[in-house]
């Protein structure tokens, strides 16, 4: 209770900052409006020779953090785009960043502190594309956006943006030979699965009134692919495996649960679910991604109006089911 209390008390004592410093002057440095765009504390930053130059002469884009990893990367992913369609220049929170660079190499969006002795003009400051009219304003996007209509416009050149550390790949195809060797396949079809559970839960239901999606879902999906597809293998990730390997468990399919039992490798799952062929995706910023990664055939679980469903509505290659 006592750690709650003090980013509590960290995150409120930011607000009221950024609050009065809004209230003295229109500007504020960018340094501190870094802070309060963070769920964490940053510490000082050893900023690169070739950074050391002139403030942006036009707006940039950047973020607040929010959310975990599926969450942040959409965030990234938005920034990425928006900075691509706008020509205004995309900075990160440096949160957000130590986050993705857990699992991502050579990220081309450089850390906001990197110009944190510049001024911000508050005033200028608007929350979205569409409420963009000038090259003098700066766009930070607020926490838990999915910009998935102006991503899809890049899809081949965000793939490339997301590229993998060297271990994770490893981690991937090594999972993926194992569950190869395990059926003896030399040819498989690997079709991922991913299974957003616990909290999200109830999540659907506070926000959409909707249920979780039923098993019969993922096995007609399953089913679906088998009909299409020869030697399919289904790789199922989640963040709680125990309910998939309880609820999904099939003698008519072949099946591997490779998720650790308390769910703490988000990066290794991920890496898996990219290294697939084709993916089935019930809801979430997680699977759904994962399933960009992979740029095969994907199945998502009807939400009406929901980012997945509507994501699925605009690509070709993939498909909704109930």
């Amino acid at each position: 209770m006592r750690h709650k209390r003090t980013y509590f008390s960290l995150n409120m004592s930011i607000m009221f900052l950024t609050i009065f410093l809004t209230l003295q002057s229109r500007h504020i440095k960018i340094s501190t409006y870094e802070q309060a765009l963070c769920r964490t504390t940053l510490k000082n930053i050893r900023i690169p020779p070739e950074w050391r130059n002139p403030c942006p002469k036009y707006g940039i884009v950047s973020a607040v953090q929010g959310g975990r990893l599926g969450n942040q990367i959409w965030e990234y992913a938005s920034v990425w785009a928006t900075a691509r369609r706008t020509g205004l220049e995309p900075f990160m929170p440096r949160c957000i960043l130590k986050t993705l660079e857990e699992y991502f190499e050579n990220l081309s969006i450089p850390p906001l502190s990197y110009i944190g002795k510049c001024n911000l003009d508050i005033s200028q400051v608007v929350n979205s594309l569409g409420q963009w009219n000038s090259t003098e304003q700066n766009i930070i996007i607020p926490r838990h956006a999915a910009y998935w209509s102006l991503i899809l416009m890049w899809l081949d050149d965000v793939r490339r943006e997301f590229t993998f550390k060297p271990n994770l790949r490893a981690y991937a195809e090594k999972v993926l030979k194992e569950v190869a060797e395990e059926f003896n396949l030399s040819e498989p079809t690997f079709v991922s699965i991913h299974v957003r559970r616990t909290d999200y839960v109830d999540y659907l239901w506070q926000k959409l009134k909707i249920r979780p999606a039923p098993v019969s879902y993922y096995f007609t999906a399953m089913d679906y692919f088998i009909g299409k597809y020869s030697n399919v293998v289904f790789v199922v990730t989640s963040d709680n495996i125990v309910w998939c390997k309880y609820n999904l468990h099939s003698k008519r399919h072949r099946i591997k649960f490779v998720s650790d039992m308390d769910a703490r490798g988000p990066g290794k799952d991920l890496a898996v679910l990219s290294a697939c062929n084709h993916s089935i995706v019930d809801y979430g910023t997680y699977g759904s991604f994962g399933a960009i990664l992979a740029a095969g055939e994907t199945v998502v679980y009807n939400v009406t109006t929901y980012f997945s469903t509507l994501i699925a509505e605009a690509l070709p290659n993939w498909r909704i089911m109930s």
